[in-house]
């Protein structure tokens, strides 16, 4: 019995210490603010772990290439967008076969200890005639080893930028 509890006293000690772990075995809940900047573009900022949306944590990103969407997800998940108004967020789901009624905006986030990815489009359900349509807008994606951020955009070549953790001045 006394190891059992040893045992229990351990994990809750270490996720005490190191903070709940993703699927990937990265500490979730560390905050951060990424900033990353290109010559001749406009930066986009991603705040990670930063923010409560509909009673989880989200991970979110900014830039002047997202319009019509709230761009925040939880790590390994997907953020719905109203299809009108302001586009605020509408829900949030785990699996991207979850959101096959919506319509509105979809962002999708992964971050692990070497990259964190964003990608955000449009989704219409079927109309009974023809099929659900995904329409992909952006994707930016920033090596956590390298500084190195790459933002594609439908339509347009590829900016590499250069990323780094920012800090907050006040």
């Amino acid at each position: 019995m006394r190891a059992v509890v040893v045992a229990v006293a351990l994990i809750v000690s270490s996720t005490a210490v190191a903070g709940p772990r993703s699927s990937t075995g990265v500490a979730e809940g560390s905050k951060g603010i990424i900033r990353c900047t290109a010559k001749g573009k406009p930066e986009i900022i991603m705040t990670l772990n930063a923010e409560r949306k509909l009673g989880r944590v989200v991970s979110s990103i900014s830039g002047e290439f997202i319009a019509d969407m709230t761009p925040c997800a939880p790590n390994g998940g997907y953020g719905l967008s109203r299809p009108t108004g302001s586009a605020s967020l509408a829900g949030i789901v785990d699996r991207w076969q979850d959101y096959g009624d919506h319509m509105g905006g979809v962002t999708s986030h992964n971050a692990d200890a070497c990259r964190i990815h964003f990608d955000g489009g449009f989704f219409s359900p079927g109309d009974g005639k023809s099929g659900s349509r995904w329409s992909s807008q952006w994707a930016f994606t920033a090596n956590r080893l390298t500084g190195e951020g790459k933002l594609t955009e439908e339509g347009k070549p590829d900016a590499i930028y250069n990323c780094a953790k920012a800090t907050q001045r006040f």
